[in-house]
């Protein structure tokens, strides 16, 4: 037999102790009413065994019809069963009545999906219903009435609170198993490019300078000179590859703020620009996809400046923590360029597209001669957008 699609296993995981609760009921209606146990008719047990059945089949109704519908009418099927219990617990002994336990699984089962304020509110409801089910007329009784709803209470709350820590669990291994992923793929192409168009590279361009040392007794200057302009460009390629390569793989420490100092420190000391670096101060702690995203927005806005910024005196890194968000500023002095005429490549859209993910902000601000400024801004906290 073929397997149920993964959302009909939920659903049947998640119903199929409503239908254990209401065959319990039921099971136990017929049998003390057959032992004369109980003052209701047996029009009043079919009746309420027939209500309890509605319930079950509706919830396996619109679980089957849509799973998803299923959770979404989580909060009246479960007060439609609080009301039947209630009414049942009422009208099968009051406080003796042994089906004020059918709380218990009817909760516990339902806890794990309901959201905090709406278990609060159940829980809040049970206690009235209870409270009216069993008229307790004692002292002794009501304090056995806030014994039982206290146990209620936290085995509901118990459930809730372990659900909770795993679908959490659940999340982050989801990210970092992402991270893996993403880390192995970006290390796979790297090598390609090492082993591949790097050494083909390299090999060129020592067949060329090979070739133009052999040539410059017999060639005219300006063949030498448009076949030194050939192995610059390739040289240049050569640095472009080694630069890509660099940002593919495995950053070499996970902690932002040595990234960032350490990358920034390079590109400084190959452009000979003065680095200003404001990261000194601890940086909040983020998830491990958070900050390797960080990292690769970082590591591009800095190789742009290498690429792009000419040659700028001056380099600003400067982290902060503001209010609920964290800022990340990447400034130079160079040649700068305009916005409204430079169109947008591969890289910068990376970075917009990681610093939207992440639910930033990016702005970019140039103009000729005037340096380039990267403002990312990221909320502290906030979950990757799915």
């Amino acid at each position: 037999m073929a397997a149920l699609p993964k959302p009909y296993q939920r659903f049947t995981r998640v119903n199929l102790p409503v239908w254990i609760i209401v065959g319990t009921a039921i099971t136990w209606g017929v049998v003390h009413k057959l032992l004369d146990n109980l003052r209701l008719s047996w029009g009043q047990v079919a009746l309420l065994g027939g209500l309890a059945l509605l319930s079950a089949v509706a919830r396996t109704w619109v679980g089957l019809k849509d799973p998803r519908v299923m959770y979404r009418m989580t909060l009246p099927l479960v007060l439609y069963d609080l009301l039947l219990i209630t009414l049942v617990v009422r009208f099968t002994g009051g406080f003796e009545s042994q089906l004020w336990l059918l709380y218990f699984p009817l909760l516990v089962s339902e806890a794990a999906v309901m959201s905090t304020p709406m278990l609060l509110a159940i829980l809040a409801f049970t206690a009235l219903g209870y409270g009216w089910a069993s008229a307790p007329n004692s002292l002794s009784l009501w304090n056995d009435f806030w014994y039982r709803m206290a146990a209620l209470n936290l085995s509901s709350w118990l459930i809730h609170q372990v659900y909770r820590s795993h679908i959490e669990y659940r999340t982050e291994l989801a990210e970092l198993r992402e991270q893996y992923d993403l880390a192995q793929e970006r290390e796979r192409i790297a090598q390609e490019f090492h082993d591949g168009l790097g050494h083909h590279l390299v090999s060129a361009i020592r067949g060329l300078e090979s070739l133009l040392r052999r040539l410059r007794s017999t060639a005219h200057d300006s063949e030498l000179a448009n076949l030194q302009e050939q192995i610059d460009i390739l040289r240049a390629a050569l640095d472009e590859t080694r630069t890509t390569i660099q940002q593919l793989r495995a950053p070499e420490t996970t902690d932002l703020r040595t990234f960032v100092h350490r990358t920034a420190e390079r590109v400084a000391q190959r452009l000979g620009a003065h680095l200003h670096c404001n990261c000194s101060e601890p940086l909040p702690q983020l998830p491990p996809l958070h900050t390797l995203m960080l990292m690769r927005v970082v590591q591009e806005a800095l190789c742009n400046v290498m690429k792009h910024a000419g040659n700028p005196q001056n380099l600003w890194v400067e982290f902060q923590a503001n209010g609920s968000w964290l800022e990340v500023r990447i400034a130079d002095d160079g040649t700068g360029f305009s916005p409204d005429t430079v169109l947008e490549g591969m890289g910068l859209h990376n970075m917009r597209d990681r610093i939207h993910t992440l639910g930033g902000e990016l702005t970019i601000r140039s103009a000729p001669g005037q340096g380039t400024e990267v403002l990312a801004r990221v909320p502290l906290g906030g979950e990757l957008w799915k």
